[in-house]
């Protein structure tokens, strides 16, 4: 079933309300855009101009991180010029915001359960469906993979809305010591459940593997790809992947458009 496609889109300018660090070099923003908050839904993004900075000519994407009442939340971790000039902004500074975009994450038929796997600021995409699926009343676990404990993410979010969640670290300084990957090949082989379906978000190698492991284990599973965007509109064609359209050929689709959300073993991982 193809994710569904919204198009209701708002450029709306914005204050920010609060814009604090929440791990090391990642930061939570919230502001408040009342048409964006109405019609977000999971796995989508926005694009975000941030002022006043060299080099900040285009828009950066951020998935929508949580929706509550007027206000949406993002959660983004420092790269370049743009979100560290970003994360230095104060409450009361202006941002223009474009939104929501994208495609959505499905869960027809329900999962059970539904696994989120996320990787990093990964994770960050994943927030806004696990609401999703408690409200449902789906059984959701998740696996949480970091670098190393100062940079481990959302846990306590996940927690509160009632998810189990399972951390994986590199280095080991918390929970499993190696990938998240890890944990999801642990958790399929130990589990008896019906019809599970991954939704999984982090870095290309990270996706690949998640992918690997859905096709060995003969589930379904989502992605969100976070390819580099430019316009977000589909006109620049500068974020494209590599979707199969047969056994051995593929077609470049957009992020922004056809995307974010991916059946994983729809992308041609072996083209990247």
């Amino acid at each position: 079933m193809r994710n569904e496609r919204l198009s209701n889109n708002y450029d709306i300018h914005t204050t920010i309300l609060s814009n604090e660090a929440v791990a090391e070099a990642h930061y939570l923003l919230r502001c408040e855009c009342p048409e964006i908050a109405q019609y977000a839904r999971p796995g989508q993004f926005i694009h975000v101009t941030i002022p006043h900075g060299p080099g900040l000519l285009l828009r950066r994407p951020f998935t929508i991180y949580t929706v509550e009442g007027h206000e949406i939340t993002m959660l983004y971790q420092i790269i370049g010029d743009g979100t560290k000039h970003l994360s230095e902004m104060p409450t009361g500074a202006r941002l223009q915001v474009l939104g929501p975009l994208g495609n959505t994450f499905n869960f027809t038929p329900k999962p059970e359960p539904a696994i989120l796997v996320g990787g990093g600021a990964g994770i960050a995409s994943l927030m806004l469906l696990a609401v999703a699926l408690r409200q449902k009343g789906i059984e959701t676990l998740g696996l949480v993979g970091a670098q190393y404990h100062a940079r481990l993410l959302s846990v306590s979010d996940l927690e509160s809305i009632g998810i189990t969640v399972h951390i994986a670290t590199d280095d080991g300084s918390i929970g499993h010591h190696g990938y998240v990957t890890d944990l999801l090949t642990d958790l399929l082989k130990q589990t008896h459940c019906d019809r599970p379906t991954l939704y999984a978000c982090g870095p290309h190698g990270m996706l690949a593997a998640v992918t690997q492991i859905a096709v060995d284990f003969e589930v379904p599973a989502q992605i969100a790809m976070e390819n580099r965007m430019g316009c977000a509109m589909g006109v620049c064609l500068g974020c494209v992947c590599p979707v199969r359209t047969g056994t051995d050929s593929f077609e470049y689709q957009r992020v922004c458009t056809e995307g974010p959300v991916f059946n994983a073993t729809d992308i041609a991982w072996n083209v990247f």
